[in-house]
Order: structure tokens, then C-alpha cells, then sequence
């Protein structure tokens, strides 16, 4: 007699949400470009972004994971004009997928004004309230956190708190070494980003 007991529709991929610290990878990309050489496809605005498609790939990979926001937080130096123009260019750039989804995988822009040389905390702290607000409500059950910004060990460890896991991506250059033993997977930007990542010191 054929088994007919336990779950009848198993969900073949797990959701994930990608929140995407743009200050912080944007500033190691730029200090590794002076040494490396970068991979065609990277899109790049000195000082407020750096993005390619295949940053989320391992993580989609990885699990099964299906993409159902990629959300972008950065900043913009001037008017709301200039304020709209970097949410454009953001939207317009896109995330690698899992194959079998029919989901929009254009980045989700949030862009925030700067004062040129002043310090800002506005993405840091919408991030971390994305982050933990979207876990609370059950919306992913893994966040892959694109930064190396040790600011966000408590984030991630209120995560892992309500039942998620936590992806991290980061580039070598400027990584808080506890971030990489306080999540679930590791992911290295260096060859994502370069063709060749072995740096000499």
C-alpha cells in the first residue's frame, strides 16, 4: 500500500528577502577597484552605488531560494530631482533569480538626501527596521544582507531570533570578522565583482 500520509504540496523554494546596505558595499568596491580588475557588468555611480546581476545568484542557489523583493538603500547628493534620478537608475537595474520564478527582479530603490560631508544614519536605521519588521510578519524566511558593517550584528541576531535565517554578502575589504560566524551562509563579493581577487599585501 503506497504511503498517503504527511504534506501533500511541498513548496519547493523558500522565500528571501535581499536588503541592500548601497553606502557600504559601494565604498569597499571603490577601495578594492584600485587594485583589481572589475567584471563587465558592473554598474557603478561613485559614492552611491554598485550592483551586478549576479550578486544574488549563490543565494538563489543556495536552498531554493526564491527572490521576492531586493530592496536598494542608499543616498543622493542634491535637489529631488537628482533624489529621483538615482531611485530611476536603481529601479532599472535587475537581480539574478531563481529560474522557475515569474517574479519582477528589478531592484526596489529607497534613496534617501544627503548633505554633502555630513554623516548619515537614515539607511542604516530603515534597513534595520525593514529587516525586523518583514521577519516578525512571517513575509521571508531567509534575508540575504548585503554589507559589511558590523552595525548589523544585532540586526541579524533578532533575525535568527524569530526563526529566519540570515545570508550575508560582503567584499573582503572593511568586513566586521564577527558578521561572518553570526549567520548561516557566507557569501564573498571579491570574485563576483573581480576577475582576479588574490591581493597582495
Amino acid at each position: 500500500m503506497p504511503y498517503i500520509y504527511g504534506p501533500k504540496d511541498f513548496t519547493s523554494y523558500r522565500k528571501m528577502m535581499v536588503f541592500i546596505d548601497g553606502e557600504n558595499i559601494t565604498m569597499r568596491f571603490q577601495e578594492l577597484k584600485s587594485r583589481l580588475k572589475v567584471r563587465e557588468g558592473v554598474n557603478e555611480l561613485r559614492d552611491v552605488y554598485v550592483w551586478r546581476t549576479e550578486t544574488t545568484q549563490t543565494a538563489c542557489d543556495i536552498g531554493k531560494h526564491e527572490i521576492i523583493r531586493a530592496t536598494y538603500y542608499t543616498y543622493a547628493i542634491g535637489d529631488e530631482t537628482r533624489q529621483q534620478e538615482i531611485n530611476d537608475e536603481v529601479k532599472s537595474m535587475t537581480f539574478s533569480s531563481n529560474y522557475n520564478s515569474s517574479l519582477p527582479n528589478n531592484l526596489y530603490p529607497y534613496v534617501l538626501r544627503k548633505v554633502r560631508n555630513k554623516a548619515a544614519k537614515g539607511v542604516d536605521i530603515k534597513m534595520t527596521l525593514d529587516m525586523i519588521h518583514h521577519a516578525n510578519n512571517n513575509n521571508y524566511d531567509t534575508a540575504l544582507l548585503i554589507s559589511g558593517d558590523g552595525d548589523y550584528l544585532p540586526v541579524i541576531e533578532e533575525v535568527i531570533r524569530a526563526g529566519k535565517q540570515v545570508y550575508l554578502a560582503a567584499f573582503s575589504s572593511g568586513l566586521n570578522p564577527k558578521l561572518k560566524s553570526a549567520v548561516d551562509y557566507f557569501i564573498d563579493l571579491d570574485p563576483i565583482y573581480f576577475e582576479q581577487t588574490n591581493i597582495e599585501s
